[in-house]
């Protein structure tokens, strides 16, 4: 059980006093007239803020008809236990108040004022969070992504110190740099040991790293199977953390890494070093050149495209990722999402992977509750053009969600992974068609893009003839009965 806090035992007792002084419809002046302690001193026991001492405690016991055992006891009344829970599990702690804007104190008084409410909504929360299998992994994902998407996903201070740090090592701004030279930055600015990842060093755990980090001895070992464009990323990032100063004992290098992420601090820091090494690789200033060619062409510019993997020698997922960040941050087009689709050697599953949401949630995002992903999206039928020989794959759709009339120019790579042959993955961004995106992008209306009626999942989908549908549209056809009855009712005047 989670260790209770000197703070969080105060607020439990200022839970116990409010809510016995709420049961017998006593005002804070009635228990400060019969306990002999002045009103404020009541409403700063009641806001967490004061524990009183043994001789007080006596005297609030009496005034509110209990024990002075029960009150100094953890134990609440049946209606507010979630709040315990939530206090043993250490969730609080988890939460990043302070990286949303939020202050810790004021949290806690609306938990003091509305216990009750507070504690069915957290009771709520939890019976949710257990359907879904919200585990710690998710909902810290769930954290840092609310965290990108309130910035935009863009921050201008981790694109200045990766131009500064740039400037410093003289590394290119204006095209690739070879991890080999960013391996030499790290042995003789940092001290910094690069070595391969050996199987006898990792325990027979090499399918599952990327690296791996030895702290004792100072030495970085990458996978031997890593494209040179991956060895530069991890290493760029292994650079971001120290010039950034970041806490070196958080490093991840795992290959599924939130298995490994402790707290929201940790995927924070994780999440800095990232953004530093997508910077560093792709230069803020003649990336949003090459950008800026791109938005601006007449026709989709398929083949530039294309050609920015080797003009800036990196991988579809780095670029489209970093797209994520210059696109709303200097280009304005904020209503966007980024998706990354895994499948597997089993050609019919699909699992999503990563997702970002700039703008508002968009029509295609994640769900956990088991429902198939609509077909008809270019993240997943891109699937259909990798082949033996094929192993990489661009594409473009217009997507047209049937149920609400919004529109999408998505944009789809896809491709087998290195360390899984048997392994394949795509990433995606959508960019809502609106005044902003017309305004932007010359080549939305491009004829030759296709267009495609889509849905969320096949369980909601009302199209009748899709030879992709992969479930039958029970959760659709529920719906529409449940509609019938009520266009019944109303027809009756039994509702409005």
């Amino acid at each position: 059980m989670y260790k209770l806090t000197e703070d969080k035992i105060r607020l439990i007792f200022g839970l116990k006093v409010r809510h016995l002084r709420s049961e017998q419809n006593l005002s804070q002046q009635e228990i400060a007239d019969k306990s002999g302690l002045s009103v404020s001193y009541i409403n700063e026991i009641e806001k967490g803020k004061k524990f009183p001492k043994a001789d007080k405690i006596a005297e609030l016991a009496e005034a509110l008809g209990t024990s002075y055992d029960y009150l100094v006891s953890t134990k609440l009344p049946r209606a507010l236990t979630p709040l315990v829970d939530i206090f043993n599990s250490g969730v609080l702690d988890e939460l990043p108040f302070e990286h949303f804007g939020i202050d810790y104190q004021k949290f806690v008084e609306i938990i003091t004022q509305s216990p009750a409410k507070v504690s069915a909504f957290i009771s709520t929360y939890i019976d949710i969070a257990r359907n879904y299998d919200l585990n710690k992994e998710k909902f810290l994902s769930a954290a840092l992504r609310s965290y990108q998407e309130l910035h935009d996903n863009y921050f201008p201070q981790l694109e200045k110190e990766a131009e500064l740090c740039a400037r410093k090592y003289k590394i290119p701004l204006n095209k690739p740099v070879d991890w080999t030279f960013l391996k030499e930055i790290l042995t003789k600015e940092y001290g910094t040991t690069i070595t391969e990842l050996r199987e006898k060093d990792d325990n027979n755990a090499l399918p599952y790293l990327r690296a791996l980090y030895y702290p004792e001895r100072r030495e970085l070992a990458i996978h031997p199977d890593l494209h040179p464009y991956q060895k530069a990323f991890i290493l760029a990032k292994e650079i971001g953390y120290h010039w950034l100063k970041l806490p070196l004992d958080q490093r991840i290098y795992y290959y599924k890494d939130w298995s490994s992420t402790e707290k929201f601090d940790q995927a924070l820091v994780n999440f800095q070093a990232s953004y530093f090494a997508g910077s560093l690789l792709l230069p803020l200033q003649s990336f949003c050149s090459d950008v800026s060619y791109f938005l601006e062409s007449m026709e989709f510019p398929g083949q530039f495209l294309e050609s920015l993997l080797k003009r800036w020698n990196t991988s579809p997922e780095t670029l489209m990722y970093r797209l994520t960040n210059v696109l709303p941050g200097r280009f304005g087009l904020q209503k966007i999402f980024f998706l990354r689709f895994n499948q597997d050697g089993n050609r019919q599953s699909f699992h999503l992977s990563k997702e970002l949401h700039l703008g508002n949630k968009h029509q295609p995002h994640g769900n956990e509750s088991g429902e198939h992903y609509c077909r008809r999206w270019i993240s997943i039928n891109i699937f259909n053009q990798l082949s033996a020989e094929k192993k990489q794959a661009l594409g473009i759709q217009k997507s047209s969600y049937i149920d609400t009339g919004l529109q999408y120019i998505v944009l789809s790579w896809a491709r087998q992974t290195l360390i899984h042959p048997f392994s394949r993955t795509s990433v995606s961004i959508g960019i809502e068609i609106n005044n902003e995106a017309r305004k932007k992008i010359r080549w939305i209306d491009d004829p030759d893009i296709p267009v495609r009626e889509v849905n969320i999942t096949c369980q909601r989908c009302r199209l009748e003839d899709c030879s992709e549908r992969a479930a039958e549209p029970r959760i659709y056809k529920k719906l529409q009965e449940i509609q019938r009855v009520k266009d019944l009712l109303k027809s009756q005047g039994l509702i409005k």
